[in-house]
């Protein structure tokens, strides 16, 4: 999630400090003159932000799922124009093993899953006035995921032998995803694979099955702290970015699908030192699922998103291939 932040005459004005791009000739004294701050950026992905339908899917109570999750992003970041910097465009590469377990709660289904992704990651952005270019790399961890999800409606808590008898019809949920920052962080840094925040996105989700067709929708809010130590010891705020979801998916037999889907992303307005920021956050994104099974209890789904419209912030195209193996 990325976003521009102006920050003006405030006497708290972004302290310089060294940046990715001092070395090729913007020095922080630019910076300051021209009362900007730039994009900050979460190198892995959100999960959050990709396009993927089954976030409503039941199953026994005691089952594990353990996966792994390969994916490769590439784009453009979106700057302000009135910034030296143009052109800055890269690519990542994020591996990210996860683990899901279903638990009874109140007498329906419940849902944790814990992920830790390991990104690589290289930019490359054009400074103007000084034709230089400049490049960044990254390697290490993001921040990690843990996520819950309790069914409202039609997900009773069951063992093997309900669920085996057990036909979906009308699902709704809550869902909460917690982003706990211990990723890659560098103050004096530009781009972090790691945000140095907490996020926490409460959703609600709603799945309607006919016959071999599955319509879903999700209403997300993303809220965030504080980031105290950007580009030194600058305070980043951030209002709440809401994303709205919607997906069809059509199923060929049991676990061979087929699915897409639309999202939405508004708000995320960003404040730096007191002082608010011009734009916020307008994204759509667009994405297309194939889950195919491979083996009883192992299943393949190939991923990819790409961008329609995108005001700030990362504008990528993503393929991904997620392994998963349930018992």
């Amino acid at each position: 999630m990325g976003g521009h932040y102006f920050i003006g005459s405030n006497p708290r004005a972004v302290r310089p400090v060294k940046s990715d791009f001092e070395e090729s000739g913007l020095l922080a004294s630019r910076w300051a003159a021209l009362g900007l701050t730039s994009v900050f950026l979460l190198a892995p992905p959100l999960a959050a932000q990709d396009v993927e339908p089954r976030a409503l899917s039941p199953a026994p109570v005691g089952t594990n799922v353990i996966g792994l999750a390969a994916s490769y992003s590439t784009g453009d970041v979106l700057l302000d124009k009135t910034l030296p910097v143009e052109d800055l465009d890269g690519y990542t590469l994020n591996l990210s093993p996860n683990y899901t377990r279903y638990v009874g709660l109140f007498g329906t289904t419940a849902r944790l899953s814990a992920a830790v992704p390991v990104a690589v990651g290289e930019w490359d952005a054009f400074v103007r006035g000084d034709t230089l270019e400049n490049f960044i790399d990254r390697t290490g961890f993001g921040d990690a995921v843990v996520s819950g999800m309790l069914f409202l409606l039609g997900g009773p808590a069951m063992g093997p032998a309900e669920f085996r008898e057990y036909r979906r019809k009308t699902l709704l949920g809550f869902h909460l995803r917690v982003k706990v920052p211990i990723g890659q962080y560098d103050a004096e840094r530009l781009v972090n694979l790691g945000s140095n925040r907490w996020q926490v996105a409460p959703a609600l989700a709603f799945s309607q099955w006919i016959g071999k067709v599955t319509l879903s929708a999700y209403a997300t809010a993303w809220l965030f702290s504080d980031n105290d130590e950007l580009l030194g010891d600058n305070v980043l705020s951030q209002a709440p970015l809401f994303a709205f979801q919607l997906n069809a998916e059509y199923s060929f037999k049991p676990n061979l699908w087929l699915a897409a889907g639309v999202r939405q992303s508004t708000g995320g307005r960003t404040t730096v030192n007191g002082v608010e920021g011009e734009q916020t956050t307008e994204n759509l994104r667009l994405g297309l699922v194939f889950g195919v099974p491979i083996a009883p209890r192992h299943t393949l789904k190939l991923l990819g998103t790409t961008g329609l419209r995108t005001t700030a912030g990362n504008d990528f195209d993503t393929l991904s291939l997620r392994w998963f193996c349930a018992w």
